[in-house]
This record gives C-alpha cells, sequence and structure tokens, in this order.
C-alpha cells in the first residue's frame, strides 16, 4: 500500500490505496480516504506567511494521518504541499517540522509537477468511469489558493499547463466580507477573477484550434456536483463523470451568495469547513466557463492525490 498527502491551501487529504489490475493496465483502488479543512493558506494572501493558527491546525491533522497509518501496512509515504506552502516566506521552517513531528520529508510541488499530476489523476479517474473522452482534454483545477489549466492528451502529453493566484480562500479573503454577499463585493470577485484569469485563458486557447472538453477537479467542482445530486454522504463514484452544465454553475453562485454560511452548512452536499468560500469558487468557475466559452464540464474526483501515483510509477 502507498499513502499519499495532499497538504492544500484549505484542506490536508489522505489517500491510503493499493493498485489493482484491470483491463488494460492497473488502477488505483482507494483503502482510506480521510480530508480535514485545515484552512492552511489562511492570511498568506494579505502577510506572504503561514500563520501560527493555521500552521498548528495542519500539525494536528498530520499527526492524526501519521497514527491512521501505522494501522496499515503501507510502504511508502509521499506527502505533497502546493499553493500556500509554495507561496510562503516561511515554507522552510514547516517542512522541517512536518520533518520533525512525522519523519516526512514534504515535496513542494512545481507549478508544472502539479499540474501533470492533476492532469493525469482526472483523466485517469474519467476514463476509468467509461466517460468517452476526446483526443484533447482540458484540465481546470480550482484550489483554495490557485487555479491551474491544463491542456493535454490522453496519453498524458502536456500542451500546456499555467496557473493562476485566483483560488476559492484567497478570493473570499480579497473580496467578500459579509454574508449574504453584497451586490458589489460579487462585482468585485468576478472582476478581479476575470482579470487574472484572462491571460492564462488566452494563452492557454493559444494552443488549440478550438476548446477541447473541459475536466473539473478540486472542491470547489466536486462540491457543486454534490450540491445538485443532493449528496448527503460523498460519493467518488457518482461524482466522477457528473456533468456540469454552466447555466447550473451560475444558479449555484447566484443562490449560495445569497445565503448566510449557516444556511450554507445546512445544504446537502456542503463539507465542514467549506460553507464560507464555495461562493468564491463557484463565482471563479463560473467566470472561468464565460471566459473558456464552454457549455459544461464532467466533474473528477481523480486529481493530484491519485496522479502523484503515476508520476511515480506506482500504477
Amino acid at each position: 500500500m502507498i499513502a499519499t498527502i495532499d497538504i492544500g491551501t484549505n484542506s490536508t487529504r489522505l489517500l491510503i490505496a493499493e493498485t489493482k489490475t484491470v483491463a488494460g493496465g492497473t488502477a488505483i483502488e482507494p483503502v482510506r480516504t480521510e480530508l480535514r479543512i485545515t484552512r492552511l493558506g489562511q492570511g498568506v494572501n494579505a502577510s506572504g506567511n503561514l500563520n501560527l493558527e493555521a500552521l498548528a491546525r495542519t500539525y494536528q491533522v498530520l499527526a492524526e494521518y501519521h497514527e491512521i497509518i501505522t494501522n496499515y501496512p503501507v510502504e511508502k509515504v509521499i506527502a505533497t504541499a502546493t499553493s500556500a506552502v509554495r507561496d510562503a516566506a516561511n515554507q522552510r521552517e514547516f517542512l522541517e517540522q512536518v520533518k520533525k513531528r512525522t519523519g516526512w520529508d514534504v515535496r513542494v510541488l512545481t507549478g508544472q509537477e502539479e499540474a501533470q499530476a492533476s492532469f493525469l489523476g482526472a483523466c485517469r479517474a474519467v476514463q476509468s468511469g467509461d466517460v468517452l473522452l476526446a483526443d484533447e482534454l482540458l484540465v481546470i483545477d480550482i484550489g483554495g489558493g490557485s487555479t491551474e489549466l491544463i491542456l493535454g492528451r490522453v496519453d498524458g502529453e502536456l500542451m500546456f499547463s499555467g496557473s493562476s493566484q485566483v483560488g476559492a480562500v484567497r478570493m473570499t479573503e480579497l473580496c467578500i466580507s459579509q454574508n449574504p454577499i453584497p451586490d458589489h463585493e460579487l462585482e468585485c470577485l468576478r472582476n478581479t477573477v476575470a482579470d487574472r484569469l484572462s491571460p492564462l485563458v488566452q494563452r492557454c486557447c493559444s494552443k488549440t484550434q478550438k476548446t477541447p472538453p473541459l475536466v473539473g477537479v478540486g472542491g470547489t467542482i466536486t462540491t457543486l456536483a454534490a450540491l445538485e445530486l443532493e449528496l448527503t454522504q460523498y460519493d467518488p463514484a457518482r461524482i466522477t463523470g457528473y456533468r456540469l452544465t454552466k447555466s447550473c454553475i451560475a444558479e449555484w453562485f447566484h443562490r449560495l451568495s445569497r445565503m448566510t454560511v449557516a444556511e450554507r452548512s445546512a445544504l446537502p452536499g456542503i463539507a465542514p469547513g467549506r460553507s464560507d468560500i464555495i461562493p468564491a469558487g463557484a463565482g471563479i468557475c463560473c467566470v472561468l466557463m464565460d471566459l473558456l466559452q464552454a457549455d459544461q464540464l464532467i466533474v473528477s474526483d481523480g486529481d493530484l492525490m491519485q496522479g502523484i501515483w503515476y508520476l511515480e510509477g506506482f500504477a
């Protein structure tokens, strides 16, 4: 068994899995998954540093994961970190503390490595769900601190990858101060997201003759699918392959922005700790669909965590 840990801007996740033989190769069979909202990226956009409260939350969760892993015959642990740690001035302190507390060497992924892993994880998951894919795909990954666009071919070859500092946590901190969200803050959100994402979209679209089918990953997109499906318990099998239309995403953006945080928390499909940032995430997705002139996207539960397996040659 292999354990992968994703230390993200909003959540810290654990996947313990093993490989299984399927037609045409191998696939990843999850044994245990965990997700905790640690909000490690809290305040990074303003201060440039990981703050003490966010660090304490993350250390506690990593200690819990360390204990969980000892209960399984795990041969290797791969711990990775993305946007928040990549951007933080006190990155070294964080990595040293994790090493001291768990023995793990956390690998801070470059934007290119994150893109490659997300693309592979997303595409392989959707393919294994028997969804017919085109030769080219555009994976959109909306995270807590950044959004990635990864254009590639089904065989894993990347044609373009790029990142922008547009994430659900980052945009919430930058643009939103009240819930329900007033119109002027929604306008700020839309304009800021469009300004930051437009250059990225232009560079991406210059690499292909037309926008290929979209595959969406990340907590924002899987949450929107869970809301549509009214899932009281998260189900990766139902999430992967689900098609979200542009109009559906826009409707959720409107509905969520008019609710209080408590009202959002009561909705089936909203995971604990995501109700305050989901409107910003939905807004990012709306703007991105407009910029890409796309009508729908295919949701994938597979992402960076599974993709790391493929990059490391474990599957």
